[in-house]
């Protein structure tokens, strides 16, 4: 039940960013941004139990990295729309928050080890959004070169 309202509340809280920032005019393509955050949150909640939470992060932002690449295919807009608005809910902001507050503080080892752990995340986040990415680049590069080889 907890894992149910966790996915709600990110699919609630996507929307509100994506209404907030603007990020794209047209309703329907906040909602289906908004299910891949929903989406990605959910894969982040399954994978936790692998006890590796870089890899959950890497594992929950190419699900979401790969629904915002179909997503593109099938409405025939930039993936970057469903991409931006669903990788919200699992962009570090805590992990952000809490560096800049042990930054503040003076507290150098606690800001150290806060800084290198949200590094790690977002290179995480960053590497899946990069692999899946390319493969679908090179997927599009190649059915263009067939396409145009057979003609």
């Amino acid at each position: 039940m907890q894992g149910l309202i966790e996915c709600l509340s990110a699919f609630m809280a996507c929307v509100g960013f994506a209404f907030i920032f603007r990020v794209h005019q047209n309703l329907h393509f906040a909602i289906i941004g908004s299910l891949g955050g929903a989406l990605g949150w959910l894969v982040f909640l399954l994978c936790n139990v692998l006890h590796n939470e870089l890899a959950s992060y890497f594992i929950a932002m190419t699900i979401v990295t790969l629904f915002a690449e179909i997503a593109a295919r099938i409405y025939k807009a930039p993936a970057t729309i469903f991409l931006i608005i669903g990788c919200f809910p699992l962009v570090p902001g805590r992990g952000i928050y809490q560096t800049m507050l042990y930054c503040t503080q003076g507290e150098n080892a606690l800001f150290l080890d806060s800084f290198i752990h949200t590094i790690a995340i977002s290179a995480s986040l960053a590497l899946a959004i990069m692999i899946v990415s390319t493969i679908f680049k090179v997927i599009k590069k190649l059915s263009y070169h067939k396409i145009k080889v057979n003609i």
